[in-house]
């Protein structure tokens, strides 16, 4: 046997494999499991301290659910997030826009992945695209918001990627801080 010919054996027992591996095996009388995903497109916002990973859509029983991966950027805990999601068709015209709030905590410099449930109430079409972005992060300590995020995330979804959002942040004064040291009054 030739060089060439063990070089195409090889190819093809690696692709037999991986074939083979990627296969789901049923018991006999069961189907396999048919749990179909979509693609979501992130935006980034460099700014903002929270960035999104590998989002995937799925529908359950419950409705639909976000799978995700969240890193904190920063050296601060995250505590929930703002997300944005748009539902575009090919023609590029806005379908559906979905808003809403998630807890997620989330400690500094670390990553963790987290099931969102967002409020879809229109079924999804194969064809459309998903765009998400993160209107506002809330930490211990700040708040980051993104100026005019849902206008952002429709020009990224028109294909604009020049676009840079500004991020305002303010002291977060409703969630007390758990390492805060209260000081007895003495007289």
């Amino acid at each position: 046997m030739n060089r060439a010919q063990l070089v195409v054996r090889q190819a093809t027992s690696a692709l037999c494999l991986a074939a083979l591996s990627s296969l789901v095996i049923a018991a006999p009388g069961q189907e396999p499991p048919q749990e179909q995903s979509t693609t979501v497109i992130f935006f980034d916002v460099a700014d903002l301290p929270a960035r999104i990973d590998e989002p995937r859509l799925h529908k359950s029983d419950q409705g639909f659910v976000l799978d995700c991966a969240i890193a904190n950027r920063s050296s601060e805990q995250l505590l929930g997030l703002r997300l944005l999601l748009m539902v575009v068709e090919p023609s590029g015209k806005l379908r559906n826009r979905i808003a809403w709030s998630e807890g997620s905590e989330l400690a500094a410099y670390s990553i963790k992945t987290f099931a969102f449930h967002p409020p879809i109430s229109k079924d999804l079409r194969d064809t459309d695209q998903l765009f998400l972005g993160i209107d506002e992060v809330i930490g211990r300590e700040t708040i980051w918001r993104v100026v005019e995020a849902e206008k952002v995330l429709r020009a990224y979804t028109r294909g604009l990627q020049d676009v840079t959002p500004v991020v305002r942040t303010i002291a977060n004064q409703f969630d007390p801080r758990s390492d805060a040291i209260f000081l007895k009054k003495i007289y």
